[in-house]
C-alpha cells in the first residue's frame, strides 16, 4: 500500500465517496490531500489540510489495525516540516485522540463531540506568553488583580457601534484589551483591520490592540466534515471557541469580564448564548448602537462603500479612520 497524493478531480471524486461511507464530506478550500489505496484500487484511508489544519482524517475498520491513520498523519507531518509551517491544530472526532497524543500532539480543549489538538514547536501557551508581554509593555506588571476587560472584533472595517462596545468596557474597567480576529477571511485584511482599530482607540489610553491570535477560532476555518448539519457546526465552534477563550486568554492574562454586542443574525445570537453559558457573569451584553432604529453593522458600512456612498458609509465610522478607510475602499472595491 502506497500513499498518494491526490491531484485529479476523479481522484478526489473516489475520496469524497469514501468519506460519505462514514457520513464525513470532503472539505472546501484544501491545500493538500493524501490518501491510500488496497490492491483493488479502493481508498482505504485519506487525509487532508488546510494550511495548518489538519482536515478529513478517515480510515477504513478493516484496516484499522495497519496503523494508517497514524501513517497519514505523519505524511501531513512530513508536509508541515518541508512546508516550514511549525505550528498545526487538527478538530476531530475524540475517537481519533489517541493517534494525535502518540504522535506528540497535545490536547487544546473537547466538547461531547469534538477535541482540538495542536502540534509542533510552538503551543497556545507561547501565544498567550506573547500577548501577555504586549500587555505589560503598555499597562506593566498584570496579575490576578488586575482590572482588565476585553472586546474581540473581527471589525471588517471597525463601526461607531464597535467603538462604543469598546468605549463601555473602557469605562467599566481599568484596563481593557482589543482583540483583532487575526485570520484573514474578510474584505480588509487583519493589517488594515487592526490599524482601523488602534486609530480609533488611540485616545482611549486604557486600551491596548493586539491580535486575535489563530486560537481564537474563526468561524470560517472552523472544520465541519466530521458533523451532521449547520447547526451542529455552530453549537460545536461556539463552544471550542468558548472554552479557549475561557480556560486559556481569561485564565492566564486575568480578564475578568468578556463584552459582546447584542446580535440579529441567528447564527450570532446563538454564539452568544453559548459565550453566556460558558462565561456566565463574565460575560457582558450591551445593547448595539443603532441609528433611525437601525443598527450599525460592518456589512451596512461595506455594501454602501461597494456601491460608491462614501459620504453616507462614513457617518457609520469612527471619525479617526474616515479618510484612510474611503481611500482603502476605493482601491479594493475600485470605485
Amino acid at each position: 500500500m502506497i500513499i498518494k497524493e491526490a491531484i485529479l478531480q476523479e481522484e478526489f471524486l473516489k475520496i469524497e465517496k469514501f468519506l460519505e461511507t462514514f457520513s464525513l464530506k470532503l472539505d472546501n478550500n484544501l491545500t493538500k490531500t493524501f490518501y491510500i489505496e488496497n490492491d483493488n484500487s479502493d481508498v482505504i484511508g485519506t487525509i487532508s489540510c488546510q494550511d495548518y489544519i489538519i482536515k478529513d482524517l478517515a480510515v477504513d475498520p478493516n484496516y484499522q489495525s495497519e496503523n494508517l491513520a497514524s501513517i497519514l498523519v505523519n505524511e501531513i507531518l512530513n508536509y508541515f516540516r518541508l512546508n516550514n509551517i511549525h505550528n498545526y491544530q487538527v478538530f476531530t472526532k475524540p475517537v481519533y485522540k489517541q493517534v494525535f497524543v502518540s504522535l506528540g500532539f497535545k490536547e487544546i480543549v473537547q466538547t461531547d463531540k469534538v477535541i482540538m489538538l495542536e502540534g509542533g514547536v510552538t503551543s497556545i501557551n507561547d501565544k498567550i506568553k506573547e500577548i501577555k508581554n504586549i500587555l505589560i509593555n503598555k499597562f506593566g506588571e498584570i496579575n490576578e488583580n488586575t482590572d482588565l476587560g476585553c472586546v474581540v472584533i473581527n471589525g471588517n472595517p471597525i463601526t461607531n457601534g464597535h467603538v462604543h462596545l469598546i468605549e463601555q468596557a473602557s469605562k467599566n474597567h481599568k484596563l481593557v484589551v482589543l482583540f483583532v480576529v487575526e485570520e484573514d477571511k474578510s474584505d480588509f485584511t487583519f493589517e488594515e483591520r487592526f490599524s482601523f482599530a488602534y486609530l480609533s482607540t488611540m485616545r482611549l489610553g486604557n486600551v491596548c490592540v493586539v491580535p486575535s491570535s489563530k486560537y481564537i477560532v474563526s468561524s470560517s476555518t472552523f472544520p465541519s466534515y466530521f458533523l451532521k448539519d449547520e447547526n451542529e457546526v455552530t453549537e460545536q465552534y461556539s463552544k471550542i471557541d468558548a472554552l479557549i477563550f475561557k480556560e486559556y486568554f481569561m485564565k492566564n492574562l486575568y480578564i475578568k469580564k468578556r463584552y459582546v454586542g447584542t446580535e440579529t443574525i441567528k447564527k450570532m445570537v446563538y454564539y452568544n448564548n453559548v459565550l453566556k453559558q460558558i462565561l456566565q457573569e463574565k460575560l457582558v451584553i450591551i445593547e448595539r448602537l443603532s441609528e433611525n432604529e437601525e443598527v450599525i453593522s460592518a456589512s451596512k458600512v461595506r455594501t454602501l462603500l461597494k456601491q460608491n456612498k462614501y459620504d453616507e458609509a462614513l457617518n457609520y465610522v469612527p471619525r479617526e479612520i474616515a479618510f484612510i478607510l474611503r481611500s482603502v475602499a476605493s482601491s479594493k472595491y475600485g470605485n
